[in-house]
């Protein structure tokens, strides 16, 4: 506030007639933040970079001569790599262009998808099985003429999953989950609406918002708002809305200007019999949430009504005040309720209290796997070190890696001297969860490259044989091991490295990857024995809760005109809810991979039936993929990888949850 005042100080004195549009202009006592200032939501900042894919099996190429070429070399040649265009000119390498979206919010910890395309023209066949190497992502100006660089904002690397919504084989396109990540914080903005643009708002708005929230920043709490000048302020998002920003908007926005021991002695009254009101509730809550912990009793007296719907908006704001009172019905509300689901997991991850973590765990022991993997992220999220994810490494001995090393200015010559990625650690994530539930096995297809198994002690169901790319996977019926081969090429010819593991399903897992096999490739065959019925049960995709509009009309917005259905919706800006759940534009909805599509709910069904949506563990859904015989053969044996398997085709949702993307 001193530099503010500074500020204030060197604008001058007003003149008779701004005076008095300063005074006219000034908050009053029945006024909130939300009457003098809005949430500048920025967007999306799409950063652009050209990368290097490696690791290709003779189906890469050059590309002819452009600015994106030119640019590649220079990058190159700065990076320390010598003759760069031999590089271009390989079949085991190819030019790509990079492109990854930055939302308003995000921070260095927080990963994002990337996306391959190739330039005009390119002679590449396929980036199946392909690495990109470390790349530099900048704001790229177009207008008029070659493309001009902008700042850098971010880096990029690692596998890529070929194929897109569209098409998931196309081998032209692909994508590397989780392979972006920020290099600075993007802060929104709060916009002084027109008529009440002074200075003295904009240090009032300050005071305001930062009497309630600070934010945590090198180990000192610093306020969440920073008045910049009379038009607008930076805001911050603190640590524990992480995951629900939009719901800190709100909250914000109905911060009181004026706050006088009187007058929030009136509030809180008023707004506790407003609480108790079904019509009103969700608000009601907001409202005492952003009074603070003071309000603690009147949210508690919330949790013993009759409504669910109140007793829900109450246990989440005592969530976000890191009370305890209302976990239990946030468990109940995410089995039952399915409208808030995601709202009542995301608040369950914002708490620090050991009784959250416990009330996770248990959730992930229930049937519906919309709940068990969105428990799971919930849980992550809140402690990613909890024995009960049940993470495994997956390579023997790791070599140990920094986030420094990507940024590295020799990091691309590094890579490319070596022939391999350019980090030894685990390719992927994996997770073997001890869970009561019937067995399943989650894979994930966006923001995260991650294999999580629910029930211990699953194993592959012989006979089978599986195989992608150079990898093949035998078992003969009553096996109780699998012989597992790689064809390795060398100068010389080439040659078998076989090994044999048993036939539980996180050591094949292991096996494979540890035959060189990337996320892409671990994947295909995954899907393959989920098609011929090799899995103990289910796979599914991506499911995590969907974000409802009677959410936000009940709970944000304070509307009771509720649409008929529980429509799915996007958010304007990509900010919503997305940390835990994370996904980007028009991305696949969360699905059982063996799922029939005559199987799924149509688009009228009652979505406040626990029963109505979701995914179903249900292996009575599962087609044959092929007839019976002696053995279980993948068809789609074939030289190629990260191909989506044939599910990818199935009936696609566009999805809200872009949601709760705290990094791993």
């Amino acid at each position: 506030m001193v530099a503010f005042a500074t500020v204030a100080i060197g604008a001058g004195p007003l003149g008779p007639l701004g005076k008095k549009s300063a005074d006219k202009a000034a908050p009053k006592a029945e006024e909130s933040v939300g009457d003098l200032a809005d949430v500048f939501q920025n967007g999306e900042t799409v950063v652009e970079g050209i990368g290097l894919v490696s690791n290709l099996d003779g189906t890469g190429g050059d590309a002819p001569e452009s600015w994106y070429r030119k640019q590649l070399l220079d990058d190159m040649s700065k990076a320390g790599v010598e003759h760069p265009a031999k590089f271009l000119e390989s079949k085991s390498f190819a030019m790509v262009i990079v492109k990854m979206r930055i939302p308003t919010g995000a921070s260095p910890s927080d990963r994002f998808d990337v996306d391959l395309e190739l330039p005009p023209a390119s002679a590449v066949k396929s980036l199946s099985g392909g690495y990109l190497m470390p790349t530099r992502l900048r704001t790229i100006m177009h207008a008029g003429g070659s493309p001009r660089n902008g700042p850098e904002q971010a880096l990029a690397g690692g596998p890529v999953m070929i194929g897109d919504v569209k098409d998931p084989t196309n081998g032209k396109v692909g994508r590397v989950l989780g392979g972006g990540r920020p290099k600075k914080e993007q802060p929104y903005q709060l916009l002084l609406k027109g008529d009440r643009r002074f200075i003295r708002n904009a240090g009032m708005v300050e005071k305001a918002v930062n009497a309630r929230f600070t934010k945590n920043e090198h180990g000192q709490q610093k306020g969440a708002a920073t008045a910049k000048s009379e038009a607008y302020l930076e805001l911050r998002v603190p640590d524990v809305y992480h995951q629900n920003q939009e719901r800190y908007f709100r909250v914000v926005q109905l911060l009181p200007m004026i706050d006088t021991p009187e007058l929030r002695e009136q509030r809180v009254a008023a707004t506790a019999r407003e609480l108790l009101d079904p019509k009103t509730a969700g608000v009601a809550a907001l409202k005492l949430e952003a009074l603070g912990p003071s309000t603690v009793d009147q949210l508690s007296a919330g949790l013993k009504s009759d409504d669910a719907d109140v007793r829900f908006f109450a246990a989440e704001a005592l969530a976000y005040l890191n009370e305890s009172a209302g976990v239990e019905v946030l468990g109940e509300t995410a089995v039952k309720q399915k409208k808030y689901r995601a709202y009542a997991l995301a608040a369950l991850a914002a708490m620090e209290d050991y009784s959250a973590k416990a009330r996770l765990r248990r959730l992930m022991d229930e049937p519906e796997i919309e709940v068990r993997y969105g428990a799971f992220n919930a849980l992550r999220t809140l402690d990613p070190t909890d024995a009960m994810l049940g993470q495994v490494r997956i390579l023997d001995d790791p070599a140990p890696s920094s986030e420094e090393e990507s940024d590295a200015v020799d990091g691309m010559a590094l890579a490319l001297a070596a022939r391999r990625r350019p980090r030894a650690e685990d390719p992927f994530s994996l997770y073997i969860v001890d869970s009561e539930g019937p067995p399943v096995v989650h894979i994930s297809r966006s923001r995260r490259s991650e294999i999580v198994v629910f029930g211990r002690g699953q194993s592959l169901e012989p006979p089978l044989v599986l195989g992608h790319g150079d990898i093949l996977l035998n078992a003969a019926d009553h096996d109780d091991v699998v012989d597992i081969s790689k064809i390795v090429p060398s100068r010389y010819g080439d040659r078998d490295v076989k090994l044999r593991c048993s036939l539980e399903l996180g050591e094949v897992i292991r096996s494979i990857a540890r035959l060189g096999a990337t996320y892409p490739e671990v994947v295909a065959i995954i899907e393959a024995a989920d098609r011929q019925k090799n899995l103990p049960g289910p796979l599914f995709v991506d499911s995590v809760p969907q974000a409802s509009m009677q959410y936000l009309n009940k709970a944000i917005l304070g509307k009771d005109d509720l649409p008929r259905h529980d429509e799915e919706v996007k958010p304007a800006s990509g900010s919503f809810l997305r940390r835990i759940f994370a996904r980007g534009k028009a991305e696949p909805a969360p699905k059982a991979v063996a799922k029939k599509e005559g199987d799924e709910k149509g688009e009228g069904e009652e979505p406040d039936d626990p029963e109505a949506g979701g995914d179903k563990p249900a292996a009575d859904a599962q087609e044959p993929a092929v007839a019976d015989g002696p053995a279980k053969k993948d068809d789609s044996l074939r030289k190629t990888s990260g191909e989506a398997a044939p599910a990818a085709e199935a009936r696609r949702r566009p999805r809200l949850l872009d949601a709760l993307r705290r990094g791993e």
